[in-house]
């Protein structure tokens, strides 16, 4: 361990900010490069939390930004296990480093060698020793190795070269649409990681060869998509999707599984106001099942799109929010009040022309409280504010 690790250590908790205007202070001491290692830390105590100890490097701030989170990537590795795993896209490592115990040997391929010497280095320091690292952009390794993996793990860069935040197939680096045949001479399984807003249907389209889908969402964020490409795999229309919400464990709280072909030949019952009221989480948000997760758990919607679910009998097991619904009210102030006499409660609004913030400022509303008020459209086209109470 060095001396600036030790001081680094030491200055964890200092604001970043001052450290860089600190180079009076400590004429010996890089302070530029000491304020950027100790904002990572500030990152890495809530992203990684089990990484978090003295003598880490971050040489490229970005690779921290955009690495996976370990709930994340905790979950990503409960789902596969195996001999050989290849991460063609390492970064930090994050995700290789908990696919570890899930493979007997890791290899993982960098191309920026400040963030693959980084990587090396912060293994060493964690006690990883069963990863190969390699200098390499993926598709010259993938041109160049051998070797067949049992498993293969991209996370493309969303960066253009300008900086700029992408995320579409075709604009991340490495496109992945044009190493698929080279993805499948070396695997049989391949996992992509993709942005939370890239069309699912667009991407399994592209891709082609999908067989599984996981929405991963975590802190009530949808946080990442995962798409696994296997040569024999379903129609569009039958791929799964797994929505997924999952703790700080990576450990799966709700699991909701549907394929486009049962949303399309759904049904579901649209109409007022039940006794409780339904919030799908976040993956379900962007999972689009809207339909099946009505029919499967024998709900009633407000509107076509809405997607908020009302009963009779509570449904303890709902995949999201729950909540008693005590009044309907019409978006007036006045009538609000009555039910609401604090005037103080929370907002959210669903298919509604207003946002949640203006919704309360038009009531008069201070936020926070224990009522729940949900500005909606109903199944007749009336603009309605639903008041619950959390179940």
């Amino acid at each position: 361990m060095t001396e600036l690790d030790r001081f680094i250590w030491e200055h964890r908790n200092d604001d970043p900010s001052q450290m860089a205007l600190s180079a009076k202070k400590y004429p010996d001491v890089p302070v530029a490069f000491v304020a950027r290692q100790i904002d990572a830390y500030s990152r890495l105590k809530k992203k990684i939390p089990s990484w978090y100890q003295q003598g880490l490097s971050f040489p490229v701030p970005v690779s921290l930004e955009q690495c996976s989170s370990e709930a994340t990537a905790r979950f990503k590795a409960s789902l596969f296990s195996g001999e050989n795993f290849l991460d063609l896209t390492g970064g930090m490592g994050v995700d290789s480093y908990f696919f570890k115990s899930r493979f007997d040997r890791i290899t993982l391929v960098e191309a920026d060698a400040n963030v693959l010497s980084g990587t090396r280095h912060n293994f060493q320091t964690l006690g990883i020793d069963n990863v190969v690292f390699v200098e390499s952009s993926a598709e010259q390794y993938l041109q160049k190795t051998e070797q067949h993996f049992d498993l293969i793990y991209l996370d493309p860069s969303r960066r253009a070269s300008q900086n700029q935040r992408v995320f579409m197939l075709d604009d991340c680096q490495p496109n992945v649409l044009v190493i698929k045949d080279l993805l499948f001479n070396h695997a049989d399984k391949t996992l992509i990681k993709t942005a939370p807003l890239l069309d699912i249907s667009l991407a399994i389209k592209q891709l082609e060869h999908v067989s599984q889908v996981w929405i991963v969402a975590y802190e009530h964020d949808c946080r990442e998509i995962l798409y696994l490409l296997e040569k024999n795999a379903p129609t569009l229309e039958q791929v799964p999707i797994h929505a997924v919400s999952i703790d700080h464990n990576g450990i799966a709280i709700s699991h909701y599984t549907h394929t486009q072909e049962e949303e399309q030949c759904a049904s579901i019952e649209y109409g007022g106001a039940k006794s409780y009221l339904y919030e799908p989480n976040a993956a379900l948000m962007k999972a689009g099942a809207f339909k099946s997760l009505g029919s499967k758990f024998q709900l009633g919607k407000f509107h076509v799109n809405s997607h908020l679910y009302t009963s009779d009998e509570l449904i303890q097991d709902f995949p999201g929010r729950r909540f008693n619904i005590i009044a309907t009210c019409k978006y007036h102030k006045k009538e609000l009040i009555e039910v609401i006499p604090s005037q103080k409660a929370n907002f959210s609004s669903r298919n509604f022309p207003d946002r949640p913030e203006q919704v309360r400022k038009r009531m008069g509303f201070a936020d926070g409280g224990d009522h729940y008020v949900f500005a909606t459209t109903d199944h007749l086209e009336n603009k309605v504010l639903l008041v619950c109470l959390k179940v």
